[in-house]
């Protein structure tokens, strides 16, 4: 017997109580913890209480649904945890951001995020930012495209230490180095702190930060920075290759990662930060320009763990008898020296991208190169196309035995031109475990055939051993399934060959 039953069917989302509810919507956004309200009264209701707010306001509509919004979360005194506000610039939203702002502070709101949009590139003037940071709620502050030019400074406006705010970070924001230093005197206890292609600054000088780990800083222009912080642990700094950077960490002993791009040092700048710091561990050094003849020596570093180096031309000296991971990044072949208490590698990459005629001379210097470096894991070569090499000049016999090991040889080509002389180059250079051809199923095709005629070929070749167990696989990388592939000549294939 059938029973009809007039109740209404009991879902999932039903049966979850209101307390996970919440805890749901509270780790998405808001927009999408919207589509969510269909699933029950339950989950409309949490979301008409969600604790963190996102709003990008860019029309009349908008505007009016932002204020009716937040009139609701102050008259029911609705927590805020996160406060998200990116406006545009017009003259119906103005008078109502510091009204908003307001809302969020007062609804004991910890993570505040304001930027501002102006297509006349006039920023907003924030008149009331140490009122915000006088928050007890607040722990992380966001600003973009604010100004703080306009900030009375007097000793009545700023009045108490904000002990509360752990994560500061300044974009755009125009400010002078009295605020700046106001800013960080008020903010003792803040952990990170990031400031990023601000104006108005004619040097950054952070002092007195008590618990600072992290620092980010991005300069656009030839601006001093010195940094007197003992606990800090993590360092970023970014700028103009042309300009040289005056960089002081003397007083950051306990620097645990470095991460220094597009900018200038002095010579021996390197040396000395490495033989100073004794708790470094990971250090990266992306387009640096320096005037010394050995332009990036790490020296004396024991615990340097991971060594990064992006098209930084001229020779690397290396003295880290404790390093794990190297990558090697760049447009030319990098000059490695290192000591002989440098010891194998967990991880080693070396990407390389070619601009220049490559010719045989490239070939025999990548060879050199990996053969008087520790094996690498990992190699990535990047060619604009497959072009005839020159072997006439070259005893492809010399040196059989000594052909560099490489785990994973990837390569990448463009060009469809069929050379043979190329694969011919390309592995006698190096002895890769695993080989990755990236191209179009054209050049595929062909560098499949063309291992496999050398393979059963009785002309002996000095690499010619590396194919007795070859073994080829295709990728079509769209869909990245083992697989014939029969598609589109131009769509882009991987081509991975092994051998044991």
């Amino acid at each position: 017997m059938i029973v009809a039953s007039s109740k209404p069917q009991t879902t999932l989302a039903d049966m979850l109580p209101d307390c996970l509810i919440h805890t749901v919507l509270s780790h998405i956004g808001y927009k999408e913890a919207a589509r969510l309200t269909i699933l029950s009264k339950s989950w409309l209701q949490a979301w008409l209480t969600h604790p963190n707010l996102e709003f990008s306001v860019y029309n009349f509509k908008l505007i009016k649904e932002v204020d009716e919004i937040l009139d609701r979360y102050r008259d029911k005194k609705i927590p805020i945890e996160k406060f998200n506000l990116s406006t545009f610039g017009s003259d119906e939203v103005v008078p109502l951001i510091d009204k908003w702002l307001r809302i969020a502070l007062q609804n004991g709101v910890n993570h505040l995020e304001f930027g501002y949009v102006d297509f006349g590139r006039t920023l907003y003037p924030l008149p009331h930012v140490f009122t915000i940071l006088s928050a007890k709620s607040l722990r992380k502050l966001v600003l973009k495209d604010c100004d703080l030019m306009q900030l009375s400074l007097s000793s009545g406006y700023v009045t108490n230490y904000c002990d509360s705010l752990r994560e500061l970070c300044l974009l755009g924001v125009c400010l002078n180095d009295n605020m700046l230093q106001t800013l960080v005197a008020t903010c003792p206890m803040i952990v990170s702190f990031t400031i990023k292609h601000c104006i108005g600054l004619k040097k950054i000088e952070l002092r007195n930060l008590q618990k600072i780990k992290m620092v980010s800083i991005h300069i656009d222009e030839k601006q001093p920075i010195e940094i007197q912080a003992p606990t800090l642990e993590h360092l970023v700094c970014c700028g103009l290759a042309e300009k040289t950077l005056m960089l002081d960490i003397g007083a950051c002993q306990n620097l645990k990662s470095l991460k220094l791009s597009s900018v200038r040092i002095s010579d021996g700048f390197l040396a000395q930060l490495t033989s100073r710091c004794q708790f470094l561990e990971s250090l990266m050094l992306d387009n640096i320009v320096s005037k010394g003849l050995e332009k990036f020596k790490v020296c004396e570093s024991q615990s340097l763990k991971n060594l990064e180096i992006r098209c930084c031309s001229g020779t690397t000296v290396i003295d880290a008898p404790n390093l794990e991971s190297l990558d090697c990044v760049g447009n030319e072949i990098p000059v490695l020296k290192t000591a002989k208490t440098f010891g194998p590698l967990k991880h080693s990459r070396l990407e390389l991208y070619s601009r220049e005629n490559i010719s045989d001379l490239w070939f025999r210097k990548l060879r050199k190169f990996l053969f008087n470096s520790n094996s690498w894991s990992h190699v990535t070569l990047h060619f604009p196309s497959c072009i005839k090499i020159d072997l006439e000049n070259w005893d492809p016999c010399r040196g059989i035995f000594a052909i560099p090991q490489v785990d994973v040889l990837n390569v990448h080509l463009i060009g469809s031109l069929k050379c043979p002389s190329f694969a011919d180059a390309l592995l006698w250079s190096c002895h890769p475990r695993k080989l990755n051809l990236f191209s179009t199923k054209q050049m595929i095709t062909y560098f499949n055939n063309l291992l496999m005629y050398m393979k059963n070929s009785s002309h002996s070749n000095p690499w010619q051993y590396q194919l007795k167990d070859l073994r080829v696989h295709k990728f079509d990388l769209e869909d990245l399934r083992r697989q014939p592939v029969e598609h589109n000549e131009r769509r882009r294939i991987r081509f991975s060959l092994y051998w044991r």
